[in-house]
């Protein structure tokens, strides 16, 4: 008899398999002729096997004349007791490493239900309750100034205080460096970002269309090619092979200080674009994007715009760890661990990461994962072809439960199918939508799940959208340029992000560059004695 919290669930009835086999076609030492005399000595793989019911008009298959031997490969079957109360996962780890399950084997039911209801389903697998960190007390200082400089670390700077002069000795110049050179540096690079000239001399030209008196009072233009020419933050020396050597240390000291911040609830994983257009062998191509030529960054962002974490894609060299699980999933659960994210915070990620086990991994370390599939990760998933949905009614939805996951395909503009580990039960919001034939907005239904994706799915490119728009104009021909005044632009955005959310600051982002890049250099910067020579 079934107890009233239990669900009637499709039965499979698996044969044991013989000691010390596989679950293969080839698991018996038996052949099939040998054990056809005995029925209670049958292998699994007979049992297993499709039965036929001959009559007169029917002809059994022949068997087929060759062997095809034994696989290699070993199959994994999921299966489901009576009760609907407990249920096998397929993924399973094996120390620091994950075995990759087959998404083509899972097995589905034909079926739409109606999701457990939370208090039906296993505590296994319930996702914990966010737990919001402390602040961490040293960030208690209101300044703008004082935030930029804390975001862009003293350990980064020291860094690039001791390379560049020693990079000037190698070369047998004579640099001399000192930081607060190094921070009017800074700011005559941020300066560029919202006050453009078509070159970098203009700043100090003494015609009044172009000229600025901040940037001539606070350092001379030969002394600002000087530091240019020899700023560096690795010893050439001590190469290796990792293709990002020359700039490593700025993703090392900016993730150790981002990581300093609590991570709110609601985190996306996404890429970033450095736009560049020279040769490298990292440099990508990203149909699209707003920048569709440069380095790719992963990256781990909160809703707000400000980023946890971030690690450029250099191909077998990318410091993330490799789970198995493919090169989405991988990226996500590399920049959970290395950003140290607690259980409870929910991850959002578009169909580049998401695939069924990758929410599998996620549901097992504590963590919510919603996300965005492409029709080739479904695999045996029995929904509507999408070619025949999207001709249903718009906000017309499906949804069927596999294990934790809530899986829901919604037609709207395009047919979106989404997987959520944080949905139990299907549930419904209203969306607006505009109507061409009526010119007016219609309100359809949307499901929940895909309206939170929507809501905290963005992170990634506000941070993206923040520095492209005062980004610094001025360049250089070495390949590494580009990732070291991006990070000077992302460092800003960061500090502006904090700025508001913590600091509960009324500054707009680009208020708030002018107002560091102008202290910078008034704190920072040494007027000449005397006028250099008219350019």
């Amino acid at each position: 008899m079934l107890q009233d919290s239990e669900t009637l669930a499709d039965i499979t009835v698996v044969p044991e398999s013989e000691m010390h086999a596989h679950d293969t076609d080839c698991d018996s030492d038996q052949s099939d002729d040998e054990a056809t005399g005995d029925h209670n000595r049958l292998p699994s793989r007979i049992l297993k096997g499709e039965g036929f019911l001959p009559n007169s008009d029917m002809q059994l298959p022949n068997p087929p004349d060759d062997d095809p031997g034994c696989s290699s490969s070993v199959s994994q079957t999921e299966t489901r007791k009576v009760s609907g109360t407990n249920e096998k996962v397929t993924s399973q780890i094996v120390g620091p490493m994950l075995h990759k399950t087959k998404n083509q084997d899972r097995k589905f039911k034909k079926i739409k239900i109606a999701a457990k209801a939370p208090a039906q389903a296993n505590k296994k697998y319930q996702i914990p309750r966010y737990v919001p960190k402390e602040h961490d007390p040293g960030f208690t200082s209101d300044d703008p100034v004082d935030i930029f400089l804390t975001f862009y670390p003293k350990s980064l700077r020291d860094v690039t205080l001791e390379m560049s002069n020693l990079y000037a000795e190698q070369k047998g110049k004579t640099l001399n460096l000192t930081e607060d050179e190094l921070l009017t540096f800074y700011g005559i690079l941020l300066i560029s970002g919202y006050n453009t000239v078509p070159r970098r001399h203009l700043l100090w030209s003494d015609d009044c269309d172009v000229s600025n008196n901040a940037v001539k009072d606070a350092m001379r233009r030969n002394r600002f090619d000087e530091i240019m020419s020899s700023v560096h933050l690795v010893d050439n020396m001590k190469i290796t092979a990792d293709p990002f050597f020359k700039v490593r240390p700025l993703f090392k000291h900016l993730n150790d200080i981002n990581n300093a911040i609590p991570i709110a609830e609601h985190v996306a994983v996404d890429e970033m674009m450095i736009e560049y257009f020279g040769r490298h062998g990292c440099k990508q191509f990203i149909r699209g994007k707003p920048i569709r030529f440069g380095y790719k960054i992963w990256s781990l962002a909160s809703s707000s715009g400000f980023v946890h974490q971030m690690e450029p894609y250099v191909g077998s060299h990318t410091h993330l760890v490799e789970t198995g699980l493919g090169q989405g999933p991988s990226v996500v659960l590399g920049l959970a661990e290395k950003a140290e994210v607690p259980p409870g915070v929910k991850f959002y990620h578009d169909n580049l990461f998401t695939t069924l086990s990758l929410v599998d991994e996620m549901t097992l370390r504590g963590y919510g994962s919603c996300g965005t599939m492409r029709q080739t990760q479904l695999h045996n998933v029995p929904f509507t072809a999408p070619q025949t949905f999207k001709k249903t009614p718009r906000g017309d939805a499906e949804y069927l439960v596999e294990a934790e996951k809530l899986i829901v395909r919604w037609n709207d503009n395009s047919v979106v199918t989404v997987v959520s580990n944080m949905e139990r039960e299907f549930t419904e919001t209203e969306a607006k939508r505009w109507n061409k034939q009526k010119r007016t907005m219609d309100k359809v239904r949307q499901p929940k799940c895909i309206q939170d994706y929507n809501t905290h799915m963005g992170g990634v490119d506000l941070h993206d959208q923040f520095v492209s728009r005062y980004r610094v104009n001025i360049r250089s021909k070495k390949w590494w340029w580009p990732c070291f005044s991006w990070a000077l632009n992302s460092a800003m955005v960061n500090s502006w992000c904090y700025y508001r959310s913590w600091k509960s600051g009324e500054k707009d982002l680009l208020s708030f560059q002018r107002l560091v890049a102008q202290t910078l250099l008034l704190r920072h910067g040494t007027k000449p004695s005397r006028q250099g020579r008219r350019s």
